[in-house]
């Protein structure tokens, strides 16, 4: 695609692969062939969950105690499309060696002998915060039972624009109040937010392919209301052969 498109492209941190340069007209075109291929929408223009970063594991590596990257799939599926006040990342390591650096993430799995520990709040960007450990040696069914809960929890409460950090950080009693929410249900919350979170499991689509259904949809992907034409006026430019935009003092420049 984007050797097709004439895309630059790079593999970011969180293992996702970045495509630029596509004009607005060409989206539905690529997001039909991507559709067409078995893909689906990342969710990488929403607030919302991100891809989920993972090592290999116990599949290749000899220090991993547990299954790294299935936990990791797992959880993609789960939480795949589900709105948050910021966005989400999440990162598996299968030892503490941790490769997936999941003490950076807002929720971070790391493999013990025992089970999985379970870290929240982390992030990256201008303030780096490692995650706080939330709780140790979980089966997996008690893990993804205490995400539901926090994630719910999160999303219910945390201000627009509020990363995980900082609503942590501004709750009332920090992590022993949220510890006492989720594990304990010292709040009686935990089947009500359970359940939203099996709703919005439930109610998940791909939006590439609910925009390409839908021909009103479809008429936002044009540059201009009353034609089809493409704007003109977007210059690029090539750098370490691929395609950049072209600033506007280059366009006066060349003008």
């Amino acid at each position: 695609m984007a050797k097709r498109y004439d895309l630059y492209t790079k593999i970011t941190g969180g293992q996702r692969i970045d495509l630029f340069g596509a004009r607005l007209e060409q989206l539905p075109l690529i997001w039909q062939e991507l559709i067409d291929a078995g893909f689906e929408t990342g969710h990488a223009y929403g607030k919302s969950l991100r891809t989920v970063k993972s090592c290999v594991g116990s599949s290749w590596c000899r220090y991993g105690v547990q299954d790294s990257l299935d936990m990791a799939v797992a959880l993609e599926h789960r939480y795949k499309g589900l709105r948050s006040p910021h966005k989400l990342k999440f990162a598996v390591s299968g030892c503490t060696r941790e490769c997936a650096e999941a003490q950076s993430k807002d929720v971070g799995v790391i493999a013990t002998e025992k089970g999985w520990n379970l870290y929240f709040g982390g992030n990256g960007g201008m303030r780096p915060r490692h995650a706080d450990l939330f709780a140790t040696d979980l089966d997996t069914d008690t893990l993804l039972r205490y995400i539901d809960r926090l994630l719910m929890f999160y999303v219910a409460t945390a201000d627009r624009l509020q990363r995980t950090s900082v609503w942590t950080e501004n709750l009332e009693g920090g992590l022993d109040y949220l510890k006492q929410v989720v594990i304990e249900d010292s709040l009686g919350l935990a089947e009500e937010l359970e359940g939203r979170m099996t709703h919005v499991i439930g109610s998940y689509q791909c939006e590439w392919k609910t925009t390409l259904d839908d021909p009103e949809k479809l008429k936002r992907f044009r540059s201009f209301v009353n034609t089809d034409q493409a704007d003109d006026s977007i210059v690029f430019e090539r750098r370490r052969g691929q395609i950049r935009p072209t600033e506007m003092i280059e366009i006066k420049e060349l003008s």
